[in-house]
């Protein structure tokens, strides 16, 4: 059963590897995220946007991949988490723990920068919104003194003195 247990060590490793790429890859991805957004160029973040899900959405079936070879790796080795996982019984175990830091790390990196674009997110909608708030206010405006029904309607006021 060890055997088993390399194979999933090693596709675990694997997955990881595959992980860390398309984390690279949305870290990139988050940092010009922010010049779109300093920059207010809401086309480019929507691009950026879906750029990035399709890397989360192969994540996403590492994970599931990655989840199944890790509770295989935990009952086999009787452990709760594989940080428990003794390396001299399980070979591979040393680089899969390794693996997974170096994918915490990127996670962690593009979390900060997302949580700053979430900021600047929120102020630039603001601002626009405010715009927009603007724009409706000189719109009614116009509308109330631009009726196209003012021009030629008769009107009710006559002027007495003569």
């Amino acid at each position: 059963m060890v055997t088993g247990n390399m194979d999933d060590t090693g596709r675990m490793t694997e997955l990881l590897s595959r992980k860390k790429a398309l984390l690279a890859e949305m870290l990139e991805l988050t940092v010009e995220q922010t010049g779109a957004i300093d920059s207010k160029s809401l086309e480019r973040l929507q691009e950026l946007v879906e750029e990035k899900q399709k890397r989360i959405d192969e994540i996403d079936r590492l994970d599931e991949e990655f989840t199944a070879c890790m509770d295989r790796l935990k009952a086999a080795a009787g452990v709760k988490d594989l940080s428990e996982l003794d390396a001299s019984r399980f070979p591979g175990a040393r680089e899969l723990k390794q693996a997974t830091g170096e994918v915490l790390a990127l996670v962690g990196k593009i979390s900060s920068i997302e949580k700053d674009n979430s900021a600047k997110c929120r102020e630039l909608l603001e601002e626009i919104g405010s715009q927009i708030r603007r724009l409706n206010q000189a719109k009614k405006l116009n509308n109330a003194y631009n009726r196209p029904d003012a021009g030629g309607a008769p009107s009710f006021f006559l002027d007495k003195k003569k």
